[in-house]
């Protein structure tokens, strides 16, 4: 193997599957179950996420004491013999809100609008007349982003309310992995060839953003529209470490980083959410678009401390230890246009009963240059039913999403072959809520 391919394979971290779609979570005990195409019609305390002008539609002081999903991710490599699953359960809506004065209405929510868990495992063997080879991966990632919101909506004179607030955003990213490759040439005329990388990366992220939103009610009709800020960083932490070892016989090369205070960055777009809903005494339906600006590339984990490559050229010789400046890693976000349907019915007249569904794209922001997160578009689709029992308000709901990463290039082998993989990505949530109206 030549000296540039060594050095390649021993200071490249391990692939993880991460997605960062916007539109990760179910959110809301309505909101949840319809899409989320709600921007114009919603009232709850999901309103201090979705819109703030629908705080101002509550009658009565609300409390939403649980909403949330019990998720489970499943992936499916077309081309390694094992997957991965997870299951996680995630409280993503817990929120009230509060009659300030006769037209003002405060509100607070605690989501979560990203949750990713992946975990996966797998050992490909290789057995030809002129070679034995083992290679194993084990990878798992995570990515969240939970946001405090709060927030305040008016009630003008007439059809019009506005609101506005602030999003405090926590975003956690973590990626672990280890590969490991053996080979046998037949005869073992090379000796064992081995390799064996492992690496860390992990950061942390506690972001401020504004928003503001409007909605407007005529008879049968509600406009609503909503657009939040990019965020500002008020604190960030950063953990870098990658160890990797090249034994190819008479040499060997090896490489490592450490820094327990790397410096982790995350951009958040220019968002705009805007619908259109048809409202009836029995029925409702709304059509959405969300759009999100793009992000240009930028360093999202990186470090000042080298790398460290150390070289043994085998018997007699001396070894070598050299530095290079680590390379960091990149991400950037394209544009994207999502859109949403979702509505629900009233099914008895005097019972309130209702059957919710929804249907939402959510199309992947990754850029070409990102080399964190894996361009996945998803579809999801939702159904559930809600109900009231005096002041006592439940919602329960099944959503399902699923996508394909087309191309993930797991590694490099000694060989000089690359292991690449279609992956198959599903994620099924049971989606619950409770509410009380005082």
């Amino acid at each position: 193997m030549a000296a540039a391919q060594q050095t390649a394979q021993v200071v490249t971290p391990p692939a993880n599957i991460v997605l960062s779609n916007y539109n990760g979570v179910p959110i809301g005990p309505f909101g949840g179950l319809e899409g989320p195409a709600v921007v114009a019609r919603v009232g709850d305390p999901s309103s201090a996420w979705f819109n703030p002008a629908g705080l101002a539609q509550e009658g009565g002081a609300q409390i939403s004491g649980s909403a949330g999903v019990y998720q489970w991710t499943t992936l499916t490599p077309n081309d390694l013999p094992n997957g991965g699953s997870s299951v996680q359960q995630l409280p993503n809506t817990v929120g009230f809100t509060l009659n300030a004065k006769p037209r003002l209405t405060l509100g607070f929510a605690l989501i979560t609008t990203n949750s990713w868990t992946q975990e996966i495992d797998s050992e490909l063997i290789t057995n030809t007349p002129a070679m034995q080879e083992r290679f194993a991966y084990s990878a798992d990632s995570e990515f969240s982003r939970r946001v405090i919101a709060l927030s305040a909506g008016y009630r003008m004179e007439g059809p019009l309310r506005v609101g506005g607030g602030l999003a405090f955003s926590l975003t956690d990213l973590r990626q672990v992995g280890t590969i490991g490759d053996r080979v046998v040439a037949a005869g073992g005329a090379n000796g064992l060839q081995t390799l064996l990388v492992s690496a860390r990366a992990s950061g942390s992220a506690f972001q401020l953003r504004v928003q503001g939103g409007v909605q407007y009610e005529l008879t049968n009709v509600r406009l609503g529209a909503t657009l939040r800020t990019p965020a500002v960083t008020l604190v960030h932490s950063g953990v870098v470490t990658v160890d990797g070892i090249a034994d190819v016989g008479a040499s060997s090369l090896g490489a490592s980083v450490f820094d327990p205070d790397a410096t982790f960055e995350y951009h958040l777009p220019w968002e705009f959410q805007g619908g259109a809903a048809y409202v009836r005494d029995r029925g409702q339906a709304e059509l959405e678009i969300q759009t999100f600006g793009s992000i240009s590339p930028y360093s999202m984990l990186s470090t000042d401390h080298p790398t460290a490559i150390y070289g043994d050229a085998g018997p007699n010789m001396p070894p070598s230890i050299v530095t290079r400046p680590f390379g960091g890693l990149t991400s950037a976000a394209d544009a994207v246009v999502n859109v949403a349907i979702g509505g629900q019915f009233k099914v008895f007249p005097d019972r309130d009963f209702r059957i919710h569904a929804g249907y939402a794209t959510d199309n992947s922001p990754v850029a070409a240059e990102d080399e964190i997160f894996h361009h996945v578009d998803m579809g999801s689709f939702t159904v559930g039913v809600s109900g009231a029992v005096g002041k006592l308000q439940f919602a329960v709901g099944v959503n399902h999403r699923s996508g394909t990463a087309d191309d993930l290039v797991v590694r490099n082998l000694l060989r000089n072959e690359p292991v690449h993989t279609a992956v198959d990505i599903s994620t099924t949530g049971l989606i619950y809520s409770l509410s009380y109206q005082f």
